[in-house]
């Protein structure tokens, strides 16, 4: 096994992207793999797969599992893949054993609850001078770890940084398009979780093609809005990173967000769909963290407003459709 120094390369999270990416990666050099949990750490190191998060992969022996986190600190570039509710926390830890020359590149898609932050504004409140990259995309991590065709976005105000990232991951399967829109790169990510669960409930109430598309089209519509008063570039929501991502995310029960609002439709509680899955439906949270900041902000954004009643007011769902069916005729 290699020593620690030679370990350049850390990923912290090892849920399923976090496991697939640490596989891409590890086809060019080391990866130290941080995983929460004891038994997932074991399995990657005597078994060479993550059976509970990416079952069926064959994981390269250049991975190197640890449930310590301190193990990272002599990585020169960090990808962040856990969930963002949970990000500050793991970072607080390494404050005071990472330096001004660590990589930061965030996975996760998500909004705080309690800051209102993106992925890359909670890793400046803690690493102001350190430099910052986004991957972004419509990228299912299964499809990713199988070799599949796929595309994404990497984003970061240093054209270097981009590019180096963008050579770490790029594989004969995975192809990266650059960007300098770091805000605009991880809204629509953070928000689309949200109007997935939206289309999974018209999905799940059998509401007719003609509904589900109309979902997706207005969904697009209040990430624009929301895009738009956090200065990111239109063009951006228009790429990999905005349509790509909302659409595969509004149109596959291999998202988790998807699969919930099915759930919700066929008459499940948030509770019980929560207590019966392994990962997080990051959806779950980021609307409540959205309802806040447009609160703040006065956007009009009715149907996060409705996803979110729907989840934490036990509004009935067709209920809730009707009113937005209802809502005054405006501009489009």
């Amino acid at each position: 096994m290699a020593n620690k120094k030679e370990f350049k390369i850390g990923v912290i999270g090892a849920g399923a992207w976090g496991t697939a990416l640490a596989n891409i990666l590890a086809q060019k050099q080391n990866v130290r793999l941080w995983a929460k949990e004891k038994s997932v750490c074991e399995n990657i190191e005597k078994h060479r797969e993550n059976k509970r998060f990416l079952p069926k992969i064959k994981l390269s022996k250049k991975i190197n599992c640890t449930t310590e986190i301190n193990n990272v600190s002599e990585c020169e570039i960090l990808f962040l893949v856990i969930p963002v509710q949970y990000l500050s926390g793991v970072l607080t830890k390494l404050k005071n054993s990472l330096n001004e020359k660590t990589i930061f590149v965030c996975c996760s898609k998500g909004l705080e609850m309690n800051s209102l932050k993106l992925p890359s504004q909670i890793v400046s409140s803690i690493f102001p001078k350190n430099k910052i990259a986004i991957i972004s995309g419509p990228n299912f991590a299964a499809e990713i770890a199988k070799g599949l065709p796929a595309a994404t976005t990497v984003a970061s105000k240093s054209e270097d940084v981009s590019k180096k990232i963008a050579t770490l991951i790029k594989s004969p399967t995975l192809r990266p398009y650059l960007s300098n829109d770091i805000i605009g790169s991880q809204i629509a990510g953070a928000l689309k979780n949200i109007y997935a669960i939206a289309s999974g409930i018209v999905v799940g109430k059998k509401y007719g093609e003609n509904a589900v598309a109309s979902i997706i089209s207005r969904s697009f519509a209040e990430i624009t809005t929301v895009a738009k008063s956090m200065n990111a570039k239109k063009s951006t929501l228009a790429g990999l990173s905005g349509m790509g991502d909302l659409f595969l995310t509004c149109s596959s029960k291999e998202s988790r967000n998807f699969s919930l609002g099915i759930d919700l439709a066929k008459g499940k509680t948030l509770n019980e769909i929560i207590q019966k899955k392994f990962s997080i439906a990051e959806g779950v949270f980021t609307v409540r963290a959205l309802k806040k900041l447009a609160d703040k902000k006065k956007l009009d954004l009715p149907i996060n407003e409705a996803v979110y009643r729907v989840l934490y007011r036990k509004k009935n769902i067709d209920l809730a459709i009707q009113e937005l069916l209802n809502r005054p005729i405006t501009k489009e």
